[in-house]
């Protein structure tokens, strides 16, 4: 269990890749890339609403689920209200793998948030709370590949010591031993040959996709706490779900392996060979945890808030199944098949965020927005919750400390309101890469409205646009050194086929707000 839930771990991991310039065999896989695929699991967005998505609330009164920035900016509401939402959100890829060009798209819609702000009725100052859901983050990615492999198979996957794929292999004849003693696997596409190793590529094609999203069920509340000075905070769960399924397969297009040494009636005797591999897999995960943070704003003006949050470090619970189907068919028509499934839970820790802003409120109908958040990802840590695994343990969160940067994310918007009736507003949001030295920087722009229906509901509109490109693995193999052959098995060393992939993604918004009196 020990050796599959390692292998488990690193391929959940490598799912997550976004912007990542090593190969696996130098740097392992680990917690923090959930993070680096849009805000995965515990770390957070902007809120899925249109006002908070385009108007950053560290200093000022966004939308519901501004409380993320700051919960102190529910002081700032003078008027009660509750909210619903969808998120509509649509990526386009295009991918770059073995020299070859391919593009996908995949969508997925939401319930982006629902909730009740009250504003109680004050002498003096503002006394606030509100309650309800809040989506931050979304998971959706989409990878089409094909191309001819002269170097790597995936097979070279299934042989790695250690690899979760290691016994599904085996029983299907993706994999075989490597000599006569038995002593290592190697690829089926490996063997038959004169010289250990020798390999006559392969044609490999197929779809990656991710779906998800993450949110936060909260409560908070905001005061007034002395004359323009106000005082926030809130607590919430986190819950949210993520799935990654691949169809990958290795088709023997020119007939290249046509020698006759599997045994697929099992007579003793060689009759076929390969012609083609047809993997799929899945991970499915579901996970949880608790957040809280603090912030306050002060009001210099009228019309000039600056403001500062706190968002407390968090844990978060995974629970994940793996699934895997392998199926082969040889030249003769003969089909082997077989597949794996597990479950594993672990935690991860994140890092606490420090949030900085300021604003213009309301001058002449303009307003706008500004905050700059700190978040040291190098803290980063996995607890694998299990002491069998204290040295992988170890392993991994030295590779985070390493490997990982302090990041400032800046965000700033403008609105106008044309009318009490009409608001126009734009945003723009910088993320830099989470990797030392990475070059995966992420940039958001984001456009929205808001329309008074009636004289209590008003529906709010926005669209956002992020767009990066980054360089992540398909799939990580053992690259075998043959030389110590035939004294002992041969010694290998982890790589990676990578991709160069091109990252679109939209985000529509809609939402209705209805005053409460």
């Amino acid at each position: 269990m020990c050796r599959l839930f390692k292998s488990l771990f690193t391929v959940v991991l490598l799912t997550f890749v976004a912007g990542l310039q090593y190969s696996i065999a130098q740097n392992p896989n680990n917690v923090l890339l959930y993070s680096n695929q849009a805000n995965m699991f515990g770390d957070q967005g902007s809120a899925f609403d249109p006002i908070s998505i385009t108007m950053p609330g560290t200093a000022f009164a966004a939308g519901f689920g501004s409380f993320i920035d700051n919960p102190a900016n529910a002081a700032l509401f003078n008027q009660s209200f509750g909210e619903i939402g969808l998120s509509y959100r649509l990526v386009e890829e295009e991918g770059d793998f073995l020299g070859n060009n391919r593009m996908l798209d995949d969508n997925q819609t939401n319930l982006s948030n629902f909730g009740m702000v009250y504003a109680f009725p004050t002498i003096t100052g503002s006394f606030v709370v509100g309650a309800g859901y809040t989506q931050h983050s979304s998971f959706n990615r989409a990878f089409s590949f094909r191309g001819r492999n002269n170097n790597s198979t995936i097979t070279d996957n299934f042989k790695a010591p250690g690899s979760s794929y290691a016994d599904i292999a085996f029983n299907t004849f993706a994999t075989d031993f490597g000599d006569e003693f038995e002593d290592w696997d190697e690829s089926i596409f490996r063997i038959g040959f004169d010289q250990f190793g020798d390999y006559l590529g392969i044609r490999q094609q197929g779809e990656i996709f991710q779906r998800g999203y993450g949110g936060e069920y909260s409560i908070f509340l905001a005061t007034e706490f002395q004359e323009n000075l106000m005082f926030g905070v809130s607590a919430g769960i986190l819950s949210g779900r993520f799935s990654y399924d691949r169809l990958f397969q290795e088709v023997d297009e020119f007939n290249d392996y046509d020698g006759e040494f599997i045994d697929s009636n099992d007579d003793g005797f060689g009759d076929t060979d390969i012609d083609n591999i047809l993997l799929e897999d899945r991970i499915s995960s579901r996970f949880n945890g608790f957040r809280a943070r603090a912030g306050m704003i002060y009001r210099l003006g009228d019309n000039f808030n600056i403001g500062a949050s706190y968002t407390l470090g968090t844990r978060i619970n995974v629970d994940e199944e793996f699934d895997a189907n392998l199926l082969t068919t040889f030249n003769n028509g003969v089909q082997f098949e077989d597949d794996v499934n597990t479950e594993f839970s672990y935690r991860v820790e994140f890092p606490s965020r420090t949030s900085l802003g300021a604003a213009i409120v309301d001058l002449n109908g303009l307003s706008a927005s500004f905050s700059a958040e700190y978040v040291n990802y190098s803290n980063t840590r996995v607890d694998f919750r299990d002491a069998s695994l204290f040295e992988d343990e170890l392993v991994e969160n030295e590779f985070i400390s390493e490997t990982f940067r302090p990041v400032w994310n800046l965000r700033g918007g403008i609105a106008y309101d044309f009318s009490p009736d009409f608001t126009m507003r734009a945003g723009y949001s910088f993320l830099p890469s989470r990797f030392e030295n990475g070059t995966d920087d992420r940039t958001i722009y984001a456009l929205g409205a808001g329309f008074s229906i009636t004289r209590d509901l008003r529906l709010e509109l926005a669209a956002q646009y992020a767009f990066w490109e980054e360089v992540s693995s398909v799939y990580d193999y053992a690259d075998y050194n043959y030389a110590p052959l035939p004294e002992s098995p041969p010694t290998f060393t982890f790589r990676s086929e990578e991709a160069t992939r091109k990252v679109d993604r939209f985000n529509v918004l809609a939402t209705l707000r209805f005053n409460i009196y």
